[in-house]
């Protein structure tokens, strides 16, 4: 092997080095767990208390999830920003409440290309776009 052949081999093992440095690592494609919600019925009325800790969770706003699950519940509510709690004005099970986190997640959090979580929504003037940060893709989702 000659001075030349080493040169380039050194190259490219520093490039692809540096390639890994410069790419963020994928948050995992695995099963991902949310948080079991904390539900309390009062009357006609369910409050989930760990609400915030559930949006954190899917890494989205909680009244963005609050909305998406007062829409698929055809149900009026409220989220309370001190407590961290959603106040929905209809009794649900917290089966059903999982279901529809599930939804969401499959929906508006993973990557339909990759299978990443490491996405994030935006709107582009009427158009909801889910942006992954792990491959690149960039999907529209239906508006909520």
């Amino acid at each position: 092997m000659g001075g030349a052949d080493s040169n380039v081999l050194y190259d490219y093992d520093f490039l692809l080095n540096r390639l890994y440095q410069k790419v963020p690592p994928k948050s995992g494609t695995a099963a991902y767990e949310i948080p079991e919600p904390e539900i309390i019925r009062i009357g006609s009325q369910t409050i989930i208390r760990n609400f915030r800790d559930i949006s954190q969770r899917l890494k989205r706003d909680p009244q963005l999830v609050a909305r998406f699950l007062q829409r698929e519940l055809a149900a009026a509510g409220s989220y309370d920003g001190g407590s961290g709690q959603l106040v929905l004005n209809v009794k649900v099970s917290r089966r059903v409440i999982n279901q529809f986190l599930q939804l969401f997640l499959k929906n508006y959090v993973r990557c339909p290309t990759c299978n990443s979580i490491d996405t994030r929504l935006e709107r582009k003037g009427r158009v909801w776009i889910l942006k992954c940060d792990a491959c690149g893709a960039e999907q529209p989702v239906k508006a909520f």
